[in-house]
């Protein structure tokens, strides 16, 4: 009895343990001068999805918002994931009245309905000069 008291137990302990194992993290690069800068386009921590900015320019924002959309859904497209999936997006304009401008484009990339979270901030200058605008997402499967 005592025995397989113990058998019990051990087999309740490995199990317990095999419950915590880390979070499996893996990394896409998804263009070849992703290694020169030192980041991965996607990082895959589970089922969450963290997505780089992409980063977009042109003469003017309704040039360069419709863009990135385009370029985050085959993104999201490599990824067998969806709109749907976003939970979180973080936007980086250079004139955030430009981009307040480009709403509907924004939202016609969510289908106009059930939107993420998120967080649109004005900054002075991103990763190249012309660069109007840079949205980042976060996704769970």
């Amino acid at each position: 009895m005592r025995s397989l008291l113990i058998t019990l137990f051990a087999v309740l302990i490995s199990t317990a343990c095999a419950t915590n194992s880390p979070t499996k993290i893996t990394r896409y690069m998804m263009n070849p001068w992703e290694k020169d800068i030192g980041y991965a386009q996607v990082v895959q921590a589970g089922d969450t999805y963290h997505i780089s900015g992409v980063t977009c320019g042109g003469s003017n924002y309704q040039q360069a918002v419709p863009e990135c959309y385009k370029e985050l859904q085959k993104v999201l497209d490599k990824l067998q994931l969806s709109v749907k999936n976003v939970v979180k997006e973080n936007v980086y304009a250079r004139d955030i009245e430009q981009f307040k401008a480009q709403i509907e484009t924004r939202k016609k990339f969510y289908g106009n309905t059930e939107y993420p979270a998120a967080t649109w901030v004005q900054v002075d200058r991103l990763y190249s000069p012309e660069h109007l605008v840079e949205v980042e997402l976060v996704a769970v499967k």
